[in-house]
């Protein structure tokens, strides 16, 4: 009898040691998804601001818009579901919006950083689209939101001139605009809600459009 309630204990102690460690594991794997999703998203507003500054966008023919041919960091919700995909990429041909020729390759893995806005292919992507963009089928990243503060990042595409300093609503531009109407004057934050109610931040700092995740400003 004692050696039967001593082999119960023994059960019941591996039991909750196994119970701790997985409750640890599975928290670890959740903070390390959110922890990429921040650090791929944050490499990519890196990489749109790394191409201005070595791609002077400034038109000889006179148009007027060629401000909107910045390279941009540029989000949106779905058209059929309420989730959210980025791209990277340059409006060359000023025609207001970012085609899959005209969007950067991820030197990671040399793919493009794409996707229609429609969002029908999350299971279907082409073989030569990052899967990165998909934020909530990729990473558990299920909305978007940014700062509104007039100056700040107030629409939903974020661009860089060939000095780095940020833009945002560069796709907004009219012809009679003047030169460098958009250029923001106070940080953005853009926040990032995951789908265990977690969140992280990447704020865009005005003037040297400097990015970095809050709360790991050295990364």
């Amino acid at each position: 009898m004692k050696k039967s309630a001593f082999t119960l204990i023994e059960l019941v102690f591996v039991m909750v040691v196994l119970g701790i460690l997985a409750s640890l594991a599975t928290s670890r794997m959740e903070r390390d998804l959110k922890q990429e999703a921040a650090e791929t998203i944050l490499s990519h507003i890196r990489l749109a601001q790394q191409l201005a500054l070595n791609d002077n966008k400034h038109r000889s023919d006179g148009d007027s818009r060629w401000q909107t041919a910045y390279w941009r960091f540029e989000y949106e919700k779905c058209d059929n579901v309420d989730r959210y995909i980025y791209r990277v990429g340059s409006d060359s041909d000023l025609s207001g919006g970012i085609n899959k020729v005209e969007a950067a390759l991820d030197p990671v893995n040399g793919k493009y950083i794409w996707a229609d806005g429609a969002c029908n292919n999350f299971d279907d992507l082409a073989s030569d689209e990052s899967p990165d963009v998909y934020l909530y089928g990729r990473f558990g990243v299920e909305h978007i939101s940014h700062s509104t503060t007039a100056g700040s990042c107030a629409s939903q595409n974020i661009a860089f001139d060939f000095f780095g300093r940020p833009h945002s609503g560069i796709k907004d531009y009219k012809v009679h605009d003047s030169n460098f109407q958009k250029l923001m004057t106070k940080d953005c934050t853009l926040t990032f809600e995951m789908s265990d109610q977690t969140e992280f931040k990447i704020i865009i700092e005005r003037e040297t459009g400097h990015a970095y995740i809050v709360g790991q400003e050295n990364l």
